[in-house]
């Protein structure tokens, strides 16, 4: 097995870590998972440094499901972890700790890197990417490249108000995709209407095993994440729509809300291909890998 130019690829999900071993030159090397701490930042902090401080990896990229600051070295908001994360200096902190150098990106830019590059968005210019979890993701790819701002902040398509008023977010708003359509709401949904599951897969078995209630849950959240697409792909004239991430399989309830609303803008934004991600759960790792081994550590604007 060769190592030689090795980075680790680590993203910090609201419920699992997911890592990957990926090498330039032999591709994916290794990879894996484990439950993501809930007690706070140190112990969220010690399970990645544990990961990263193996030895293997020369370098180490790690995707966090939040804000970065404009640096890209501290966390500024991460509404799905608990604790106190704002402006935590993460990759100083992992630095520290193990002697790697650490390249922070946001979750969802990790995921549309790997995808672009590697998966389902392969040879594509203009794609709006998707990621579905504990929370929703989002990124947009314009000529070919995953656009950036300062913070790794473009593409929050969760945060995109779609029931206003509605339920709170865990950025401060209230009526946010993510309240209403996020892995965690469609299970606060599901058990305020009497039902059992405990988690978002259990919603899902549910929904394709006796449809109900899971089933109405999931159908109403893809009719508010059509609602968004639609208006982001009128916005940015995206051709390709990929729809990836943990809780990806609850996208088939919501699949057809979405396509009837992008028919109806056809003759304004053309047909657009709805794509499944390709690269599995491992995506978001794998971008991370990938954003690690580029040349400048730490850019603060522009496209990865």
């Amino acid at each position: 097995m060769d190592e030689e130019g090795a980075v680790l690829g680590v993203d910090v999900g609201g419920t699992q870590i997911k890592w990957v071993l990926w090498s330039p030159g032999a591709g994916v090397l290794g990879h894996g998972e484990l439950r993501t701490p809930r007690s706070g930042p140190p112990a969220v902090l010690a399970a990645v440094a544990e990961l990263i401080g193996d030895g293997k990896a020369g370098a180490a990229g790690v995707a966090v499901p939040g804000h970065l600051t404009d640096d890209l070295r501290a966390v500024r908001l991460l509404p799905n972890l608990p604790g106190p994360w704002e402006g935590l200096p993460f990759a100083a902190e992992l630095e520290s700790r193990t002697g790697v150098r650490v390249r922070l990106v946001n979750d969802a830019r990790a995921f549309a890197l790997a995808e672009l590059t590697l998966g389902a968005a392969r040879g594509r210019q203009d794609v709006l990417f998707v990621t579905m979890g504990t929370g929703i993701g989002g990124a947009l790819a314009l000529g070919g490249r995953v656009l950036r701002a300062g913070g790794d902040r473009v593409g929050e398509l969760g945060h995109m108000i779609c029931r206003p008023g509605g339920p709170a977010c865990g950025c401060g708003s209230r009526g946010c995709l993510e309240a209403v359509a996020g892995g965690s709401a469609l299970v606060t949904a599901v058990r305020a209407g009497g039902g059992r599951a405990r988690t978002p897969e259990e919603v899902v078995r549910e929904a394709g095993r006796s449809g109900g209630l899971e089933r109405s849950v999931l159908e109403t959240a893809g009719s508010a994440l059509a609602l968004v697409l639609g208006n982001v792909v009128a916005y940015s004239g995206v051709s390709a729509v990929v729809v990836g991430g943990g809780v990806a399989p609850a996208f088939a309830f919501m699949r057809p809300a979405v396509e009837a609303e992008l028919a109806a803008r056809v003759r304004l934004v053309g047909r657009v291909d709805l794509r499944l991600a390709e690269l599995g759960s491992g995506a978001g790792a794998l971008g991370a890998a990938l954003a690690a081994t580029t040349r400048a550590p730490h850019p603060t604007n522009g496209e990865i």
